[in-house]
């Protein structure tokens, strides 16, 4: 008999993979649409560059939470192993974004601009609340089941 945890993660895994190479292309694919211009100044360019991060920021949480719930909605034998299915995909999908970033930039960048522990915080709460909403009726029948 299979456990529940091995299934558990690997649909984290798949989740979190497959949601942060959409998170990356959708973001190569903002980039590509609003490149920087020849004729920008370099307010015009910090401008620009403010309105990449912030999307990106709001578009990856968003995107987090859409994984989280959808694997919440994948994995929910118990109302607490979908919730928890939700909190490992968020935490795949935050781990693999780190790895990136420090690949790409390096690690005095990181620690100069991010946070490990309130990003993974940040994650964890909001996978939670998303894996809650997805598995929150069959945590209400099993509570009046009970």
């Amino acid at each position: 008999m299979r456990s529940h945890y091995t299934k558990l993660i690997r649909i984290a895994l798949i989740f979190g993979v497959v949601g942060f190479f959409v998170f990356a292309g959708l973001s190569l694919l903002a980039w590509r649409v609003y490149p920087y211009q020849p004729s920008d100044d370099d307010l015009m360019r910090q401008l620009r560059w403010t309105a990449h991060m912030v999307g990106e920021k709001i578009g990856g949480l968003v995107l987090l939470s859409i994984m989280a719930f959808m694997a919440a909605r994948t994995n929910r034998p118990t109302w607490k192993i979908g919730v928890s299915t939700a909190i490992v995909t968020a935490v795949v999908y935050q781990l693999i974004a780190v790895i990136v970033y420090l690949v790409r930039f390096g690690f005095s960048s990181y620690q100069t601009y991010h946070n490990l522990l309130s990003t993974l915080f940040d994650s964890i709460a909001l996978a939670w609340l998303f894996g809650f909403f997805a598995v929150g009726k069959q945590y209400r029948d099993e509570k009046r089941a009970v």
